[in-house]
């Protein structure tokens, strides 16, 4: 009995490790080193000039938790919401790049995607609404919001805005857009027909059967013929 306990809490150990394995990989993937030479906002946060590590720690199914901490990740500057921004579909990104709002000059400039290399979409960041509304004036451009009274502890379930230069309205994620193999061309089947043998044999056998039956003939006719004389 004492085995079989054993063994069984084995077998839940494997499962629930293999079960972790994938998530852990994407998280693992989807991690930059990024350098600023100016103060940026990423959400709710302005990092100053230095080398930081952003990554994915927190995947939803429509938001990310993406996390920015020193290269050593011992310490954690920001922990900001995100949106995944699809590339190409069946395409992976081959680079890291950071793509930057339009910013007024001497304003801050504030980060709105984060693609990580060889990963199949990209982060947009999200901002609280009224640092969104600032951003859209000056970039012309929509932003993903929340309230600014958002917590760390409601980043799970916090309606999501979307922030334009005219409005503010509703965030509804995009439509994931299935791409289909097209089907294969027709297969065309040749009609058997029955080969035609190479024309090999000679006429020159035949016409040697006829002469030697012909003179086998002639020696018999003459054969009677004397016989009846």
């Amino acid at each position: 009995m004492k085995k079989l306990m054993t063994c069984l809490a084995l077998g839940t150990f494997v499962a629930l490790l293999a079960a972790s394995a994938p998530a852990y990989a994407q998280s693992n993937l989807e991690n930059s080193t990024f350098t600023v030479t100016e103060p940026v906002d990423v959400g709710s946060f302005t990092l100053q000039p230095g080398t930081y590590l952003i990554k994915v720690v927190l995947l939803e199914s429509n938001r990310n938790l993406v996390q920015i901490t020193n290269e050593d990740q011992t310490k954690v500057f920001a922990s900001v919401l995100a949106t995944p921004h699809a590339i190409v579909p069946n395409e992976a990104a081959p680079t890291t790049r950071f793509v930057y709002y339009t910013a007024a000059p001497g304003q801050r400039k504030a980060l709105r995607t984060w693609y990580a290399r060889e990963t199949t979409n990209g982060q947009d960041i999200i901002y609280p609404k009224q640092r969104a509304i600032e951003i859209a004036s000056v970039a012309k451009a929509p932003v993903i919001a929340v309230s600014d009274d958002v917590k760390e502890a409601e980043y799970k379930s916090a309606p999501l805005l979307v922030v334009t230069p005219e409005q503010v309205k509703p965030y509804e994620a995009p439509a994931v857009v299935v791409q289909t193999a097209p089907p294969p061309p027709p297969v065309v089947v040749a009609e058997a027909r029955p080969a035609k043998l190479p024309a090999t044999a000679s006429p020159v056998p035949l016409f040697g059967l006829l002469g030697v039956a012909s003179l086998g003939a002639g020696l018999g006719l003459r054969a009677l013929a004397n016989r009846a004389s």
